[in-house]
């Protein structure tokens, strides 16, 4: 296997993110789809494998008339809930529909806007699948999860005497335990349908991605997050707790040595004060902190598990040794950069992040000559042409 590699620093990023920043202030924002196309522009060319990079070929001008579309949309849909009220319940269910369409599109573009030593990617999914996997599954998450908690719990509330019957009380928190169980496989296979379509739907040049993901293995990254949620909390619940004791400790014994609150009032003043305006913002970095882990986990797991299962033509092969505990470490030391920095250091934090998640990369072409591959890619893309993209460009997550 052979590792990725990304040759950007922080010092050139820098140049290009202060430009696109004044540029954004002085345009008023309208500079932005030419900022982000600079940006992907720089980070896409400086990634690098066998000495091939990667290409962004986007314009500021195609990038522009969607984000012209997004915001006048948002205007729109301001004006209308201004003079119409009621529009108020309507228009957030329009813009949740098309949802699914913008990701196709979006989908689409990506893919055709990217490229590897001059050959594009591409996107065969359809627009009935993206309504599936972007719409159905979502809503039958929710109903699974919350539909069958209010039939669940609501009535072990409820007075027997309005008509509700005692053996409804007895089995509604196994209706809940249920609901809760549904919802995670509702989630599992909804994560694999996502992959599929967004990952097992992608094309270089006239060859296929394929994926091999289980709704299971899904599933079980996300009970094993939530192991890691309940653990990491728990234990930040009891550090709180034991500082909390240590500062209030001194201070309840003085005070509750006398019964009078006028004098327990000026002891907790004078003693706890100066500790508690101290402890907050460590309190506060610690939950952070810990969101920053569980999202590694999270994050660090499901990519794993997702290279591992994807191929090329069947014949190139993926990994990531993206750790949890390494990748949190990059994340929080970028936030804590950005913080004591005032935003300025965030070009040297995302190169940063860049190189890690390059540097844990691989790819295996054992049985295939990549560049006797690229050659081949390369003259089947010529004789096909290309194809005009679209304008729609919003960022999917799927865990890469």
């Amino acid at each position: 296997m052979k590792q990725v590699a990304f040759k950007g620093t922080g010092n050139e990023y820098f140049n290009i993110w202060i430009v696109n920043i004044l540029l954004c202030i002085v345009t008023l924002g309208i500079y932005y789809p030419w900022a982000k196309a600079r940006n992907r522009r720089y980070f896409y060319a400086n990634t690098v494998y066998e000495g091939r990079n990667f290409e962004y070929h986007a314009t500021g001008k195609q990038l522009f008339l969607g984000y012209a579309i997004g915001v006048g949309l948002l205007i729109l849909m301001s004006v209308l809930n201004s003079v119409f009220p009621s529009s108020n319940l309507i228009t957030p269910i329009i813009l949740f529909i098309g949802v699914p369409w913008v990701i196709w599109r979006s989908l689409k573009f990506n893919a055709r806007m990217t490229s590897f030593s001059n050959v594009r990617f591409g996107f065969d999914g359809s627009l009935g699948q993206a309504y599936f996997n972007y719409l159905l599954l979502p809503i039958l998450g929710f109903l699974a999860f919350y539909l069958p908690i209010i039939l669940g719990f609501v009535p072990m509330f409820l007075d027997t005497e309005i008509g509700i019957p005692a053996w409804v009380k007895v089995f509604a928190p196994f209706v809940a335990i249920l609901a809760i169980v549904l919802s995670i496989y509702v989630a599992g296979f909804t994560k694999k349908k996502i992959t599929d379509y967004a990952i097992g739907k992608a094309k270089f040049g006239q060859g296929s991605f394929n994926t091999n993901v289980t709704s299971k293995k899904f599933i079980f990254i996300l009970l094993k997050a939530g192991l890691v949620v309940f653990a990491v909390f728990v234990l930040l619940a009891i550090l709180v707790g034991i500082i909390f004791g240590l500062i209030m400790g001194g201070s309840m014994v003085t005070a509750m040595s006398t019964l009078n609150p006028e004098v327990m009032a000026e002891n907790m003043a004078d003693e706890v004060n100066p500790l508690v305006g101290l402890l907050v913002p460590l309190l506060y970095l610690g939950f952070i902190a810990a969101s920053l882990f569980v999202r590694a986990y999270f994050y660090s797991r499901n990519r794993r598990y997702i290279y591992a299962h994807t191929q090329l033509d069947n014949k190139i092969d993926f990994k990531s040794t993206v750790g949890a505990k390494s990748y949190f470490w990059v994340i929080f030391s970028n936030f804590l950069i950005t913080i004591f920095t005032l935003g300025f250091g965030r070009p040297w934090a995302k190169v940063r992040e860049a190189k890690y998640l390059a540097q844990n990369t691989w790819i295996e072409a054992t049985d295939t000559d990549i560049d006797s591959y690229l050659t081949q890619k390369q003259a089947e893309q010529s004789a096909i042409g290309e194809e005009v993209g679209d304008v729609f460009d919003v960022d999917v997550g799927i865990g890469l």
